[in-house]
């Protein structure tokens, strides 16, 4: 018999053996570890994409609010600034009536002032021209003056009654 022969075909049969077996934990071990690794990766991932999804649409509606957002404050800012125009207009509207309304009120009450102060005028002017006219009169009525205007006075009243 031939060893070497022998020693040849049982390591070729050894290495077969092993390579089967290799092969055979490979399918019972280590391929479904891989599987279920690839799964949970999947899976993974699957979670990932649907969360990149669901947050890109969610963006898009946070974009479509704040777009809606800036309408409506650019409406409300809009209506702000009618509501203001319409105040101050009111306002100004109230105020000019006022102002004319005291104007004519101040104009009657210069017009007043102004009688008033030509009567008092007036009456002072009278009451001067009276004290001049007795300060003349005494000064140029002498006895013999108001002798004659006595009598004159008392002869006019004989030929009224």
């Amino acid at each position: 018999m031939n060893y070497e022969l022998i020693a040849v075909w049982s390591q070729v049969f050894c290495f077969i053996a092993f390579a089967i077996f290799a092969v055979w934990i490979w399918q019972k071990a280590v391929t479904p570890a891989i599987v279920t690794a690839q799964e949970a990766q999947n899976q993974r991932l699957a979670e990932l994409e649907a969360r990149l999804a669901k947050m890109e649409a969610e963006r898009e509606e946070a974009r479509i609010a704040a777009a809606r957002a800036q309408d409506e404050a650019k409406l409300i800012v809009s209506r702000v600034d009618d509501l203001v125009a319409r105040e101050r207009e009111k306002y100004l509207a109230e105020i000019r009536s006022e102002g004319e309304r005291e104007l004519r009120s101040a104009e009657g009450e210069l017009e007043r002032a102004r009688h008033s102060a030509r009567e008092r005028l007036r009456e002072e002017t009278l009451a001067s021209a009276l004290e001049i006219a007795r300060a003349r009169a005494l000064a140029e009525v002498d006895a013999s003056a108001e002798r004659s205007l006595r009598e004159r006075f008392v002869s006019a009243l004989g030929e009224l009654g």
